[in-house]
């Protein structure tokens, strides 16, 4: 398709030279398998854009499709066993190095911050977004071929460690110097994590409660991150067992969710040693100035923000944009970056435009290369959660209460199946993580258990199902076909694509012209187009509605075409298995950007 697609640009490009040639898809295989829009191309000419399309299509020829008009669009479409010939050739013939849909290593350097949880806390539901869309846009960018590298920038600095120093110092240190057992005055909070980080998020909870009645707590805490940034040996010694802490617990979260980083120790803290550097170097540019109550700051207005960037407090300590600012200044020394894209929530829009008109300041390197990609909220029905009130869903719940329904259904349906414990963990991470990437990135989500954990309707275990039906099929059909539908190896990390070995496509393709079939090959189409809106758009939403409507299309095919009672077993049987393991490689594929396993048995 990708031939086609490049054989139709340059028809066009050498009929409309100086025009911009932006192909489409169609919303249906009726109406061809790519668009081209003539439009914005009739209104340079000065013509009609369905008398411009009539044109085009009796004067263009690109070998093998035919061109039509229709309206104001010039389609180009495949005969049916044309359609058939090229899918299933481009998926299943391709090399492992490129699986189907996936781009030239071009050299541009991606770097990808996401996830950056605040050490001291747990995961709750909202550590979700960020963590899956990054994941998601590192897969993404690498199979398209980028070289990506993956940071989190860990939240393991500033004033919040104050507050958790004089926690601690007030309650568990005489209490609970461990962090091993509940705290007496603890409250219950059902299905929370019994381990030294909660102790953690108990003591952050009641510390915020508590300075509501007593303002002057707050003084305590600040000047307790006045030590930290200091070098007082007390505040280090305590600071790093919290790190040490969290960490440990990120890791075992981030194996879960099959998500991983080049770094872990790049967080705020890291740059800490860089904040009197970059401080000298935005008061020797002539941008940093004293602001009020001798606080530092830098003046945008003349870029059209109108509020200060504040880069350091009247007391000396840094914030969070100074670090910001460190971090890219290092990422350009370290990594010579085409992009940086941060994926960090959207209530941070103002803070991002900040700190990059800083940075583009401080060197015009940076115009056009940083990029914030926000995201909405997830939020429970009675509002915003909170760590510091305490009203918050943690995560690993989610994760476990998504796997108990499914290991349910399992012993209701299928007790004999093997290996329960890990197709159930599969089956409910795919329902936590498609609810995450089926949702608009920029919309506030409404969490609900029932929307959270779905197994039925529009959900990842209804793709992961048919992957696993087309499984049991090809499984019955004997010979290879089963072993054709697993990996041969690993996925490569250098591409983030599923290693398969090239399997010769059937020369008659005879059974493939039913409409269900050409519904189901039209819609295997589009899975390469998704993948490029997911790194354009910065979210995997155009990924999963495509692998949805891959999965709706299978199922619709398996109704209406016999596959293993097929009437000629020498040439439909095998075409249409030679669809199926076409349709089972793409679904595992595009399951696997989006970091979602697809089983084989269910």
């Amino acid at each position: 398709m990708e031939r086609l697609k490049d054989a139709f640009s340059r028809a066009l490009a050498a009929a409309l030279p100086g025009q911009d040639i932006v192909l489409e898809r169609p919303k249906a295989g009726e109406h061809g398998d790519l668009a081209f829009p003539c439009f914005r191309a009739a209104k340079a000419l000065g013509g009609n854009p369905a008398e411009l399309a009539r044109r085009l299509a009796a004067e263009l020829n690109v070998e093998g499709a035919a061109l039509v008009a229709a309206g104001p669009y010039l389609n180009l479409r495949l005969a049916p066993l044309d359609r058939a010939r090229v899918l299933l050739e481009a998926i299943l013939q391709a090399e492992p190095a490129r699986p189907y849909g996936s781009g030239e290593p071009h050299g541009e350097v991606v770097i990808v911050e996401y996830s950056s949880p605040n050490i001291a806390k747990l995961f709750t539901i909202g550590h979700l977004r960020s963590t899956m869309i990054g994941h998601a846009l590192v897969q993404v960018h690498r199979f398209l071929g980028a070289r990506v590298v993956r940071l989190n920038h860990l939240g393991d600095w500033g004033t919040q460690f104050g507050t958790l120093l004089a926690a601690y110092k007030r309650w568990a240190e005489a209490e609970n110097p461990e962090l091993s057992r509940d705290f007496p005055w603890a409250e219950e909070i059902p299905g929370a994590r019994r381990s030294p980080l909660f102790r953690l998020f108990q003591l952050y909870v009641r510390f915020h409660a508590e300075e509501e009645k007593d303002p002057a707590m707050r003084d305590e805490a600040r000047d307790w991150f006045r030590r930290l940034e200091a070098g007082d040996p007390e505040a280090r010694r305590l600071w790093s067992w919290f790190r040490e802490i969290s960490l440990r617990e990120f890791q075992r979260i981030y194996q879960r969710l099959g998500v991983a980083f080049d770094s872990l120790e790049m967080g705020e803290a890291f740059y800490e040693d860089q904040i009197a550097a970059t401080l000298q170097r935005l008061e020797a540019s002539g941008h940093l100035v004293e602001g009020e109550n001798g606080a530092r700051i830098v003046h945008l207005e003349d870029v059209g923000i109108q509020a200060p960037c504040l880069l350091q407090k009247a007391d000396g300590t840094s914030i969070y944009a100074t670090r910001d600012i460190a971090a890219g200044l290092y990422r350009q020394r370290t990594y010579a970056f085409d992009r940086c894209l941060y994926v960090v929530g959207g209530e941070q829009v103002l803070h991002f435009q900040q700190v990059f008109a800083v940075l583009e300041k401080l060197d015009p390197w940076f115009k056009g290369r940083l990029k914030h990609t926000p995201f909405g909220l997830i939020q429970l029905p009675e509002g915003k959660m909170s760590t510091r009130k305490g009203n918050v869903i943690f995560l690993e719940d989610v994760l476990d209460e998504a796997a108990q329904r499914v290991r349910a259904v399992i012993e209701e349906k299928n007790p004999e199946l093997p290996d329960k414990e890990r197709v159930a963990e599969m089956l409910g991470l795919g329902a936590v993580l498609f609810f995450n990437a089926i949702n608009d990135r920029v919309k506030s989500i409404t969490f609900t258990w029932e929307r959270a954990v779905a197994l039925d309707g529009d959900t990842g275990p209804y793709v992961q199902y048919a992957h696993a039906r087309i499984c049991s099929v090809l499984r019955k059909a004997g010979g290879d076909w089963a072993a054709r539908a697993r990996p041969s190896t690993e996925p490569c990390p250098e591409s983030a694509g599923v290693d398969y070995l090239p399997v010769e496509a059937p020369q008659d393709l005879a059974g493939l012209e039913d409409p269900a079939a050409q519904e189901l090959l039209f819609q295997l189409g589009g899975l390469p187009e998704a993948v490029r809106s997911a790194a354009r758009e910065g979210m995997a939403t155009a990924l999963a509605r495509q692998l949805l409507a891959v999965a709706r299309a299978f199922s619709g095919f398996y109704t209406l075409c016999p596959v293993l009672a097929a009437e000629n077993p020498a040439a439909v049987r095998e075409s249409r298995l030679a669809l199926c393991l076409a349709t089972a490689r793409a679904l595992r594929q595009g399951l696997y950007l989006m970091g979602i396993q697809a089983p084989e048995e269910m």
